[in-house]
């Protein structure tokens, strides 16, 4: 009996049938590829107003640490030319660590460490490539910088003398 009715289908089933059941399921697959685009395109844009909205917040927490330091001036003493007096060690802070022999000289470690310790929203951006990312650094600054005390003085790290 199932044989008969299946030879029955198929000798019903007519070309203009197959085209029909073709056509569904194209215009099904055309509309979940118009809902995946419609995703894509929102997920887009949220991701773009997000990023817009944390660079507004990193401009407006820089606006405000800028108000809070001074702008640094330039030094031609240091290095002619374009030299920073951003690396000038504070003799406010804490000695460097006693970490060992840094890799480079200690003046440029000492310079290094300044910067850090001015500039955490520099070194953020900056990876660091010898492996402390598992000890908790996010940043080359965690390298430098491991905190600031109630004064807001630098709390040194020894990573910065590998």
């Amino acid at each position: 009996m199932n044989q008969q009715r299946s030879t029955k289908q198929a000798a019903n089933s007519s070309p203009d049938q197959l085209r029909k059941k073709q056509s569904r399921r194209l215009a099904l697959f055309a509309a979940a590829a118009s809902l995946l685009t419609l995703a894509l395109t929102l997920f887009a844009a949220y991701r773009q107003e997000e990023m817009q909205r944390a660079s507004s917040g990193a401009r407006k927490a820089h606006e405000h640490s800028a108000h809070a330091t001074p702008t640094p001036q330039l030094s031609e003493r240091a290095l002619p030319g374009l030299a920073l007096k951003d690396t000038a060690w504070d003799p406010a802070w804490p000695p460097l660590p006693d970490a060992g022999t840094p890799a480079k000289p200690i003046e440029q470690a000492r310079a290094m460490y300044a910067f850090a310790a001015r500039h955490p929203e520099v070194l953020q951006y900056a990876p660091c490539y010898c492996g402390c990312e598992s000890g908790g650094h996010r940043s080359a600054s965690d390298c430098f910088v491991k905190g600031r005390d109630a004064n807001g003085k630098p709390e040194w790290d020894g990573m910065g003398f590998i």
